[in-house]
């Protein structure tokens, strides 16, 4: 009798984790904040692999990036508390993961990437400095300035532009996939890119 008890106990907690794995990132990580460990667990199942995809790309195919990917999920557990619900889980992730890299990369000293778009002027100028072999002194410190600009520029950005621009420039979404992502149309996405890039252009303006 003790036996069968023990083993609908466990059918049951089975089937609660299996129901807890369907749950949305806000309401993982408000469970997670209210002490719920495994709701942590799913939540770095569900975005091991974005992260170090976008830990890869920021590091430039570095043989560290699998530490730094483990260091933003540490970061994120002792952050937990810091997280309000009212934003969108993947934009505060994406804030953590590429804090830590730029910290990664000036513990070796090493120049941040900027991911390049076609028509983006500041990108060309970040190219044209981290191309240089043996950068001067100058040089490195306009390049670490103008890096440092953009991160703050994108922080600063309104949370649907921001999240839009992520997913645009970071993980290179669609304009389809950012559109149902974020529950829009597609033609919405647009212009919220628009108004992003252009905002940032502003703010770049007294770095370049």
């Amino acid at each position: 009798m003790f036996n069968e008890a023990q083993g609908m106990q466990a059918v049951a907690k089975q089937l609660n984790r299996s129901a807890v794995t369907e749950l949305d990132d806000r309401e993982l990580m408000k469970r997670f904040q209210a002490g719920d460990e495994f709701c942590f667990e799913v939540l770095v199942d569900r975005h091991k692999q974005r992260v170090m995809n976008l830990v890869w790309r920021f590091m430039q195919g570095s043989d560290e990036a699998e530490d730094v990917a483990q260091e933003i999920f540490i970061r994120v557990y002792k952050a937990k508390d810091n997280y309000k619900p009212t934003a969108q889980f993947t934009t505060w992730l994406h804030t953590i993961c590429r804090n830590t890299c730029y910290n990664a990369m000036a513990k070796k000293s090493r120049r941040p990437m900027l991911l390049k778009n076609d028509d983006d002027e500041h990108a060309d100028t970040m190219q044209q400095l981290s191309d240089t072999g043996n950068p001067t002194p100058a040089n490195a410190m306009m390049y670490t300035e103008l890096a440092e600009a953009v991160k703050n520029g994108v922080d600063s950005l309104p949370e649907n532009q921001r999240e839009a621009f992520i997913l645009a420039r970071y993980e290179q979404c669609s304009y389809e996939e950012i559109a149902k992502r974020m529950e829009c149309s597609t033609k919405a996405i647009k212009s919220l890119l628009n108004r992003a890039k252009t905002n940032l252009r502003e703010k770049l303006k007294k770095v370049v």
